[in-house]
């Protein structure tokens, strides 16, 4: 049986290793919104998503007392079918041992992750209710796509890999056209410099709790 005293742990379900942070309202007996955590590319390692969880998600979501879940990334890339499989089968086993709300589902990616939120986005929107992507593109194909999912976007001014302006064109290009996306520019970040990022992405609460309806 999988870990369900409060804190961060390193679980697998199977054919899955993800790492886990349980918050004290859903040991109290309360149902929690769950965040899906997508790390960054680069080398693949076993439990690699408590990095990002550790680094990132903790510092940004804590407050929220949501589920925060970072699976191992088992494919090349998020942005793809069989990852989106591999998701949809452990949100389908923590449901099963969690106590999740089901309307409350966010997915957060940083870098190759966010490119994942907006792949998702795109093609399995019905696994999330809305999604942050960090440090990551706009693919230029989904400007010219009717955009429903709403997305929070995080991206800073000085990345070096990503540029801030291309970003923020095509963000507003799909804005003119009525897509729920939003922007939050970091004026002073590269794009590796994760925990300035933190400020940034834990804005995007308030923007899913308006998504999610509560008050």
């Amino acid at each position: 049986m999988p870990e369900t005293s409060a804190g961060i742990h390193l679980e697998q379900a199977p054919g899955q290793k993800y790492t886990i942070h349980i918050p004290h309202r859903h040991v109290q007996g309360e149902t929690v919104p769950l965040i899906m955590l997508l790390h960054w590319g680069g080398h693949k390692f076993r439990y690699h998503g408590r990095d990002i969880l550790e680094q990132f998600g903790f510092p940004a979501f804590s407050e929220m007392e949501a589920m925060i879940v970072a699976p191992d990334r088992k494919r090349k890339h998020w942005a793809n079918p069989k990852a989106a499989e591999d998701l949809t089968r452990l949100i389908e086993y923590l449901d099963e041992h969690y106590h999740l709300d089901h309307r409350k589902r966010a997915v957060v990616g940083f870098s190759a992750g966010g490119m994942g939120v907006w792949y998702l986005g795109a093609e399995r929107p019905d696994l999330f209710s809305c999604g942050v992507a960090v440090a990551s593109p706009v693919p230029e194909q989904l400007v010219g796509m009717r955009w429903n999912f709403p997305v929070y976007a995080v991206h800073s001014e000085l990345d070096e890999l990503f540029p801030h302006r291309v970003t923020a064109e095509r963000i507003a290009a799909m804005q003119e056209k009525g897509a729920p996306v939003t922007l939050s520019s970091v004026e002073f970040a590269s794009h590796t410099e994760v925990r300035d990022y933190i400020p940034a992405a834990a804005q995007s609460a308030g923007w899913m709790r308006e998504i999610w309806g509560e008050s």
